[in-house]
Order: C-alpha cells, then structure tokens, then sequence
C-alpha cells in the first residue's frame, strides 16, 4: 500500500499509522509512514483552522516514538507545536481571525500536518515578522524553562543554575532566560564541541559530559547551585542534589536517561527508574533543598490561565529580541525519521524543525 504523510489533521489528536504490525522492533518508520486523511471540517464554534507551515520536534516526541509516554501512545501523530497562518474561524472566537500567523500547542500531539483544527485556547497571536520556524520553536521549550526557573525555580539575582544538556531545545532556551535575571551564573553540559555555541549563548561554564561535572561546578562555586533543570532522572538525579545550595531546588523535568539512539531499550528504561533514588524528606529539611517537577501539558490542563500568561510573555520577549531561539536544523516532512533520529542521538544545537 502507497502511504504518505499526513496531509490533514482535524484535531490535534493521534492519526491511524498505516500497516497491521506495530511492534517496537520496526520503529521508528512506522510512526511517518501515515495515510493521506481527509480535509479537516469546517471549524466548530470556539474552534480556529491552520495551515501548518512549520513544527517543532521536542524530546517528548522520542518517548512518544518510543512508546514511553504515559499520555500519547502509538500509533499517532507526532507534535506538539507547530505555528502556521488562520485560514478559518468557527463562531464565538475573538482572539484571532482569518489571516493572523500563530504559534500552535498540540499536548495530545498531531502537529505534524499540512492542516489542523484546534480549540481557540490551543492558538496565540504571533507578529509576522517573526519567522515559522522560529514562531515553531518557542511554546514547548522556552516555557518549560519559563517555569522551571521562575515559578518553580523562584530564580534570584546572584544565583547560579546548572542545566544538563545545555545545548538542547530547553537547556538553550533556560540559558537565556537565566541570563535575564542580574548576576546569575550559568553552569551546563554539552559535547565538546558544542562549547563554543553555548558559550556565545550565555552559558558561564561548560562542562563536557566525559568530566565530573560535580566536581567542576563545586570547584567554582562550593555553596553549590541555586536551581539544577534535570532532564537526566536515574543516578543523575542524586547528584542534582548534592550540587544545591541551601534554598536550593532540583527541578525534574525529563528522563533523558531512558533514551540512546532511535529504539527503545527496556534495559535503559529500568536502569534509569532503578537508580532516580527516593527523596528522603529529613534530608530535604535538614539541608534546606526542595525538589519540584514540571510538565507543561498538566500546567495547560490544570491551570490554563498560568500557561497561557507565560505564553504570552515568552513570545513577547521574542519579539523584543529578549530571547533569541536557534534553529538546529529544518528538514522536510518525509525527512521526520532522520529529523527525530538528530534529537535521540544528540545531534542538535537549539531547535529541530519540520515543515510541509
């Protein structure tokens, strides 16, 4: 059977993948290999319509591909963002109308498509001299980093932050975010060749992930850090820990550990959960650290009136010039296995986009 990529999507929802078998051992192909569906219907009311003209792929997206979210299972759609232009409206939408560029959030995924329709609350205005791509490449990363270090993180002048991956869509989007609070130092990993670029990003210190980071960073700053951003989990997760301050916090916001390469790995998967050891809450009240967890697609579902101010303001900070996304890389959409192939193995420096 002849398959292609999805072409129209009618909600951000999971789309029917082609092909009976769906196990594991043949991923990642079977994810993109998706049938042509219908033209998505009119908008209802509340409902907006948008040509798709660029998607940001995010970490998420491999544990989607890999089977390990607990939210969005295969076969799907993959995507949680994309930005495009309003080519209809249903009734009762006042936000936006036909024409405006918007940035898009999908948190049941089904962003990569050439059409979707989606609820009003699921778009926000974007200024058209602001780029696709990089209108693509804010609403998941720059938020997660918006949160983690200000709201969670209650981020204060003089601080320091340490990020694992500092070269990832988030690392490089709570980079600069950090660097808009006065004084704080900025810790964070990357390959060696990476360095160069985060640097210029604003990172202080750039640890190579063959170093001991904890030694390094203890090296510079003994009183430790004031907020660690763990994408990690697993044995890494420990030593977030042992890098804090007093009134210092670890902000969990990935499990990075159970993913090498473009297949799932059980072994990887138990190991990490395995060693994320138990907080213990004596030593949490008698060192002074806190540990939190964030994710953005439970923000939106509870408390939507939050996530859209940070929205708001963290494409108003693009727009100012603010904060600066980097696009890793743009690639087409019958290009998604290598496109998602760049993130698994650590290819990426900022943001990978896919486009129609």
């Amino acid at each position: 059977m002849e398959t292609k990529m999805l072409k129209h999507s009618s909600t951000c929802t999971q789309s029917q993948v082609s092909g009976g078998d769906t196990s594991f051992a043949k991923l990642p192909s079977l994810y993109y290999q998706v049938k042509e569906g219908p033209a998505p219907p009119s908008p209802l009311n509340g409902q907006v319509t948008v040509a798709v003209k660029a998607c940001g792929l995010n970490f998420y997206d491999i544990y989607v591909q890999q089977g390990l979210s607990p939210e969005i299972q295969p076969p799907c759609t993959l995507g949680l963002e994309c930005a495009g232009v309003i080519s209809a409206v249903g009734e009762d939408v006042e936000s936006v109308k036909v024409g405006d560029h918007v940035a898009v959030h999908c948190p049941e995924a089904g962003a990569c498509a050439q059409m979707i329709t989606v609820d009003e609350e699921s778009v926000i205005v974007v200024p058209k001299e602001i780029s696709f791509e990089v209108a693509a490449s804010f609403t998941v990363t720059y938020q997660t980093a918006y949160f983690s270090l200000f709201h969670l993180g209650g981020l204060r002048p003089g601080g320091a932050v340490f990020l694992h991956s500092a070269a990832g869509g988030v690392g490089w989007a709570a980079t600069q975010l950090a660097k808009t609070i006065q004084d704080v130092t900025v810790f964070g990993t990357a390959s060696a060749h990476k360095h160069e670029a985060i640097q210029e990003n604003g990172v202080d210190h750039a640890i190579h992930y063959e170093q001991d980071y904890e030694r390094e960073i203890l090296s510079v700053r003994p009183q430790g850090v004031s907020i660690v951003l763990d994408s990690q989990a697993g044995a890494e997760f420990t030593k977030s820990q042992n890098l804090l301050e007093p009134l210092g916090k670890v902000v969990l916001i990935g499990a990075k550990g159970m993913i090498e390469g473009e297949h799932r790995s059980l072994w990887r998967v138990l190991k990490t959960w395995w060693s994320t050891k138990n907080v213990s809450p004596q030593s949490l009240i008698m060192k002074n650290h806190a540990v939190a967890g964030f994710h953005l697609n439970e923000l939106r579902k509870k408390d939507p009136k939050t996530f859209r101010k940070g929205w708001m303001e963290v494409r108003d900070m693009i727009a100012s010039g603010v904060l600066r996304p980097r696009i890793d890389s743009v690639w087409k959409f019958e290009e998604i296995v290598e496109a998602t192939r760049q993130l698994s193995e650590r290819k990426n420096i900022g943001k990978v986009i896919v486009k129609p």
